[in-house]
Order: structure tokens, then sequence, then C-alpha cells
């Protein structure tokens, strides 16, 4: 008996231990978020949720999952969000999941085969519900939205009697669609006395543009979700603020998270109401295990609240409210305040006065202290170390009130206080600039007028020139008269330099213009001139007077086009001598050059680095440049003495500097040749790259070095500037770009006056050289055809278009250009080569143009050329044919 009794004990024992093990038994709940964390809808009806599985007392491990809808809709983003919760809760069990909106519902019954089928599905905040989206699925139930649309608007008919139009605001997410449905099925109700009208997908700017022009017999209907025409995600709070800041119309929803952020009020659902509904029913489900009856709930409880706020503003009237509304941000009024409490407030009151009245008398007391002081330190409290000016200011015995720090550190005086009180002959301030503001605040002292904009350039020992913008006004008192001077000063170096060079560089250019136009007629009776002696040269035997005649006339010739190239190289130079160049070796050789001619006491010295990079760079301009720049430097130090330095680093040219000298931001190779001489005067500074400018002599110089040195640095795409301080330093700065990794290369040369056989046309409009030049031509073996008509040479092409080996034409020429002759011939005869012959360098720039596109033109001839010249130039072209042919 006592062994039964005691087995009876241990089975009730393991059924209620059973049963406190069930009670404690942690449930794993899957919350699916159809939105993002921080949306306010769906976050209460998360606390919703929270509060009731709290006050249940059950277990409950809830997993909270946010699927960012709003952002991210398309199929591929839900094929990864189902993948991922797939893989993440594999090992998990749960005992129901539960889904806030459509979207999120949706998700569950698109994978419901795949993603934990069977499990119980709770869903909430659901609009435009279909009873068929769960047929046959016993495992699903839940709580719909259904706001009252109907009941909203009654309420918005009855505070506003004149309306007569309903806007309703949305985009085109899966929830926005389902409550425009639900929208729509309400608009029946009211046919004959709404009109309703859909804004849907609306920019920003546009929804707020509309707003603006509605009228009284308008109103809003606003949707909690917004997404603008281009992707832009914007909360519901932000737009309804906005556009009530921003809008005349009344605003209205059927949301309480809403309220209190523009609309009106009415008849609002509560989230916290749907997630606690929802929580009832996951409960009943884990409590019995059953689906509760009925499923599917149509709708929570829904209160009539209002903004205090809005109905101030439209002036609507309580009486028009339904009984029992809720009014929020409603003021507390005296007369619902506690007896004691408003007694409190008022002695209060009373009191305060009292110590207000003290305070006034006190402030009285003090105000004539404060006056002083005001007087010292409103200007230091605007104006001290807040803008980078030079600031000071001074009373009619132009004794110093004050200076900013700017003021103090420009001029080196230390602290701007131990300035009060002394004049500029008591101050170490630059001598010529103190006297001249002195004249200037006389003026503004005696006029009461201000000087603005005063250009000064102020030239400190050791340092370079800064130009300064000097304001001056007068200082007044309370009383408006003139007791003293403020002054401002602005360092505009920087403007100054860049003016300048802006006019340097236009000056040159339009010179460069004038030359190129100049060389080119030059050019031409050049050309004539040697043709033309060289034939004579040709009948006459070598060693007579005739003969030496003639020769010193080529020779002329000859000088007279190095001329024009000199002249050419400053406006426009040529880059046909280009190649990867080793600067530093360049500079070697120039040096070693130099310190052979310079006498004993001028020190030459040459810094360059091992390794520096290759620059495309035609060796001879540099030489010439470096000639140039170092014979200015020997000139300047000639009779005194002193040391020339060249050196070579390699450096990056930020965009300040690039801008200033009008190149590209980059790597560059700087050349710096200094010297300590007498400098060069700042008046003259902007003038000494001028073609024939110079401070020489009439037999010392022809004022071309320094221009033909700018020119070169041009051509090669470089900048140059040049820094000036008198007996310390002069030093013109070379900068030369950088293009990657350059490799050395090899000219092909052609050997001396190669003859040929094969047949030219000849195309130029200049009757010397249509007379000189063939016979040139035919006297190296070539059959020539000389015509003075483009459209004539391309007509002889057009009717026999193999007979021509190589056609020679002028650039310039009245019918049309050579290279436009090129085109034209290309088009009938592709094989035919061309050779350009031109007084202007720029050809070279159109032949590479793609406008002109002249694949057949294989070289570019300078004039003037002589026979030699035109003999290895006509053999260049004809060498691809000759290398095919044979």
């Amino acid at each position: 008996m006592k062994q039964l009794i005691a087995v009876t004990i241990l089975i009730i024992s393991i059924f209620f231990s059973s049963i406190a093990l069930a009670e404690t038994e942690k449930r794993n709940i899957l919350y699916l978020n159809s939105y993002q964390n921080g949306y306010k809808w769906s976050d209460d009806i998360l606390e919703g949720l929270r509060n009731c599985f709290l006050e249940s007392g059950m277990n409950i491990d809830l997993h909270i999952e946010y699927m960012d809808t709003k952002r991210f809709k398309d199929e591929e983003f839900m094929e990864i969000l189902h993948s991922y919760y797939v893989f993440k809760y594999q090992k998990y069990k749960f005992s129901a999941i539960v889904v806030s909106d459509n979207n999120a519902l949706n998700f569950m019954l698109r994978y419901q085969d795949s993603f934990f089928p069977g499990v119980p599905v709770i869903f909430c905040g659901i609009n435009d519900f279909k009873p068929e989206l769960i047929q046959g699925l016993d495992n699903y139930c839940g709580v719909l939205e259904n706001p009252g649309i109907k009941d909203n608007l009654d309420i918005a008919l009855k505070i506003n009697p004149s309306l007569r139009k309903v806007i309703v605001v949305g985009d085109q997410s899966v929830t926005s669609k389902a409550i425009r449905a639900q929208i729509e099925k309400a608009q029946p109700l009211f046919k004959g006395v709404l009109e309703f009208e859909h804004w849907n997908d609306l920019p920003l700017v546009d929804l707020l543009s509309r707003s603006r022009n509605m009228g009284k017999d308008e109103i809003l209907l606003f949707t909690p979700f917004y997404k603008g025409a281009h992707g832009e995600l914007f909360s519901s709070e932000e737009v309804l603020n906005i556009i009530y800041q921003n809008s005349p119309a009344m605003i209205f929803s059927v949301w309480e998270f809403l309220l209190g952020h523009g609309i009106v009020g009415g008849k609002l659902l509560s989230g916290t109401d749907q997630g606690r509904k929802a929580a009832e029913m996951v409960l009943h489900v884990l409590n019995t295990g059953r689906i509760p009856e009925p499923r599917v709930i149509k709708g929570t409880d829904e209160y009539y609240m209002f903004d205090y706020n809005v109905l101030e503003r439209f002036k609507i009237n309580n009486n028009l409210l339904p009984d029992g509304s809720v009014i929020i941000n409603e003021p507390d009024y005296f007369y619902k305040l506690d007896k004691q409490v408003f007694w409190t407030i008022i002695v209060s009151i009373l009191g305060l006065s009292m110590i207000l009245v003290m305070l006034v008398i006190s402030i009285l007391q003090r105000r004539k202290v404060e006056k002083r002081i005001k007087a010292q330190l409103s200007f230091q409290e605007i104006l001290m170390d807040t803008i980078p000016l030079l600031i000071c200011w001074k009373d009619k015995k132009q004794r110093y009130l004050g200076a900013n720090h700017s003021f103090t550190d420009f001029f080196g005086l230390g602290s701007p206080w131990s300035l009060v009180g002394l004049t500029d002959s008591e101050v170490e301030v630059h001598r010529r600039f103190a006297e001249q503001a002195a004249v200037w605040d006389k003026k503004v002292l005696q006029t009461g007028k201000p000087r603005m904009g005063i250009n000064w350039s102020l030239i400190r020992d050791g340092e370079d020139p800064v130009w300064l913008e000097i304001n001056k006004v007068p200082l007044y008192n309370e009383k408006g008269e003139v007791v003293g001077t403020l002054t401002t000063a602005e360092d505009v170096t920087r403007k100054v330099n860049l003016e300048k060079q802006l006019l340097q560089s236009q000056k040159m250019e339009a010179i460069g213009t004038l030359a190129g136009g100049i060389a080119h007629d030059f050019n031409n009776i050049l050309t004539s001139i040697m043709n033309s002696v060289e034939l004579a040269l040709s009948d006459i035997e070598e060693g007579t007077i005739t003969w030496k005649d003639l020769d010193r006339s080529i020779k002329a010739a000859q000088r007279g086009s190095r001329v024009v190239k000199q002249i050419l190289t400053f406006s426009r130079p040529s880059q046909e001598g280009f190649k990867p160049t080793d600067i530093g070796e360049v500079v070697k050789e120039t040096v070693d050059f130099i310190k052979a001619s310079l006498p004993r006491n001028i020190r030459v010295s040459a810094n360059v680095p091992e390794g520096a990079p290759l620059v495309m760079a035609d060796p001879t301009q540099i030489h010439q440049v470096i000639m140039n720049l170092c014979t200015n430097s020997f000139q300047s130090l000639k009779g005194r003495g002193g040391s020339i330095d060249v050196s070579l680093t390699t450096v990056e040219v930020e965009d300040e500097q690039a801008q200033f000298m009008r190149v590209a931001p980059g790597i560059y190779l700087r050349l710096e040749i200094s010297d300590d001489g007498p400098g060069i005067p700042v008046e003259i500074l902007d003038k000494i790259f001028d073609p024939f400018f110079t401070t020489k002599g009439k037999a010392e110089g022809t004022g071309l070095g320094l221009a033909v040195v700018h020119g070169l640095i041009k051509g090669h795409g470089g900048g140059i500037s040049v820094n000036s301080i008198p007996d310390v330093r002069t030093c013109f700065e070379i900068f030369l770009p950088v293009h990657g990794q350059l490799r050395d290369v090899v000219r092909k040369s052609y050997g001396a006056l190669p003859m040929g056989q094969e047949t030219v046309l000849f195309v130029e409009d200049d009757e010397d050289q249509l007379e000189t030049t063939p016979r040139i031509l035919e006297s190296l073996g070539y059959d020539v055809t000389a015509l003075a008509s483009p459209e004539k040479a391309f007509n002889m092409i057009v009717d026999e278009p193999g007979r021509f080996d190589i056609m020679i034409t002028d650039y310039d020429m009245p019918q049309t250009n050579g290279l436009e002759l090129s085109r034209m011939v290309q088009d009938v005869a592709p094989d035919l080569p061309i050779l350009v012959v031109s007084g202007r360098r720029n050809v070279l720039s159109y032949v590479a143009d793609a406008e002109y596109d002249v694949k057949s033109v294989r070289k570019v001839l300078m004039k003037p050329y002589n026979k030699t010249t035109i003999a290895d130039a006509i053999r260049e072209v004809l060498a691809p044919t000759e290398k095919i042919d044979g």
C-alpha cells in the first residue's frame, strides 16, 4: 500500500513538473515588418505586440526582421530576402509568424511552401484585403486596417461646408495602391458632392508647387506612404510638415501617427491597437494550438482625434467636432489650474517684477561705464581675429585705437594692444606706406567721405612685392561727428599677378598672330629667292665673282630664314624636333659650354639629380633657353661678379599655381636659373617677355631673347615664372610637363641630295615659286607638271588617276587651301602620296585634326626650303611606296 502511494505521488509530481516546464518553455515568434526601422506606423504595431506579450507572462523570444520594401521591392530582392531568411533560421522552430502590412503578407504567401510551411501566420495592417488570398490556407488569420474613409470625409464636409474636391496623395507602393483602392470604393457614396483626384509619385517639388495653388474648396487626403518619382524616399512626417508650412489647404488622413504633423484629425487608426489585436490572436494560437474564429477581424478601435494647432490655424470651431474627441497640443489655461498653483505663479511674478525694478536701477547706474567699454570693444568683438583683412583704427590725432592680428603680423609689430595710443612715427610701420596713409587719413577726416579701392604696391626688404587694396572710412560718435578713421587692407597680389599674366598672354597671342602672317609672306619671298639663286648658281662656273655674289645672296636668304624662324619661335614654336629628352644631360652640356666663356669672377654651378624623368622636348630649343637666360645673368653680373646657379628638380604643380602659369596641373620638371645680381625692377617685371623690349644699349641686344624663351617654353606645353629680389636673388623657373615613361627614339636620315625619276604634280599659286620650284625638281630628275589652280589639278587627277607618283601642294591658296585639296584628291586617288608646303607652322596641328582626316598627307615641309630640303622631303614621302613596290 505504501508503495502504491509513493508511485502515485511520483506520477503526480512528474505531471505538474511537465506543466510547469511547458509554461516556462521559450516560444520563438518571427515578426516580418514590411518597412524600415523608424517608420512610426509599423513601430507602433511592434510596440503593441511587445506590450501584449509582456502582459501575458509567457516566455516569448520575438525575432524581428525589417524587409525595407519602401526602398527595395523588386523580384531579385525578394529572392535574396527569402534565401537569407531560410539560411538564417534553418535551425529555428517558430510557434507563429507575425507579418505587418501588405508586402510582408505577400512575401509569406509567395514562399509559403518553402518558408516554414504549416506554421501559423498572423497578419495585421492589411489594406484592401481579398478573402481569396488565404483561401485553402488554414494556418492564416489576422487583423485588417479597414480605415473609416467615409466617416473622415463626413467630418471634412462638416468642418468645411464649401468642400468640393478631395486630392489623394500617395505613391505606387503595394500598400499605397491598396489604400487607394479603399478610397475608390468610398467615392460613389459622395457622387455629386465631392470630386476625387489622385496625385501619385509626384516629386516633392511638384507636390509642393501644386499644393500652394489649392483653393478653399479643396483638401488633401494623405496616405502614410510617399516615395518620389525619382525613387527618393521621404518620411510621411517630413512631407506633411513641408506641405503644412506652404499650402493653404486642410490636410486629412486616417492614421493616428500622422497627427501632430499637419493633419486636421478625424477618425484615426492606431498602430498600437493593430499590434495588440494581432498579439491576442498569437496568444490564442499558443494556448490552444488552433487558429481563432473568426479568422479575419475587420478593423480595430478608432478614435476621433484632432490637432489644436491646426484647428486654430483654420479657425475651426470645437463645436463641430464629434463628442468625446481627443484634442492634442491644447494649451493649459489659468482657469483650469489648481488654485494653489495659480497663486504660487502670481506671487512668483510679483517677486520677479520687484527684482526686475532693482536690476533696471543697477543697469542705469552702470550705463556710463558700459558706453566706454562698448566704444573700445565693439569693433574688436566683431572684427578682431574673424577676417583675414588688415584692420586698424585711429583717432583724429592719428593715434592707434586698435588693430587686429592680421595687421600686426603683416608689419611685424607684435601684439595689437602694444599699438594703442601710439602714432606711426612711434611704431615701426613701413615708412612710405605710413606717410601716404597719413595723407589719405587726413582727407577722410576733412571731408568725412570714405576712400575706397586704393591700390598700393608695398616693397619690403628681402621680400617679394605685395599689392594691397586699401579702404578708409570715417568713424563717427553717437552725435554723428567724425572722431577717427578705420582702415582695411586686403592682399590682392595674386589677383594682380593673374591679371598681368592674362594681359601678357593676350599680348603675346596678338603678336604671334601678326608674326605668323608676316612670316608666311616672307617665307614665300625667301623660297623664291633661294630657288632662283640656286638655279642661277647651276648655270655659272663655280669660283667666279658672279658665283660668289650669288652664293652670298643665298647665305643671306638663309640668315633671313633663321630670323623668321626666331620670330615664329616666340609666337608659335615648332615641335618638329621633339623627342624624349634627358633634360639633365642638356643642362650639363650647356653649363660646361658656358663655363668656358665666363670670367673667373662669375661662378656657374649645376645641380642635376640622377634619374630625372625624360620629357618630350627639342634639345636644341632647351639649349637655347638655358643659353639665353644664362647670358642675361652674365650681363647683369658683368663688372661686379657673382654666381649663376642652374638646378633641376621634379615637382607637382597644384591647381592654383597651374592657373597662374596657364598650364594643366600635374608632374613637371622644374629648371631654375638664378643669380645674385642687381635684379629686375618691379616696374618692368611684367614687360620682360615682350618682343623687342630691352634695357640694354642698341649694340648689346635685340630684345628677342626672353621673348624667344617664353615662346619656346609655351611650345613645350610648359610654364615660366620669374621672381626678383634686388641684390639677393633673381630666379627664372621653367616648368616642363612629364608625360609618363618615355623612351628615346632615333630619327631617320636620308643622306645628301637624293635624285628621283617619278612624275610630280606641283600646285602653287605664287608665280615666282611656280617658275622656280619645277626647275629645281627637274634638275633632281623628276618629271614635273606645274599648275596654279587647285581646281585644274584636281580635274587632272580625276581624268588621269594613275599618272602622278606624288603631289606637292602649297597650303595657302586663294580658291582653297592645300589640306582641302588633299582631302578631295584622297577621295579619288587614295594611294597618291601628298607633300604639303607652307610658311605657317600651325599647319602641323591642322593635319592632325580629325576634321580634315587627310591620311594621304605624308609630310608638311616648312618654307623657305632649298634644293636639298625638298629633295629629302620627297624621298621621305615616297619611301613607304618604294618599300611596298620593292
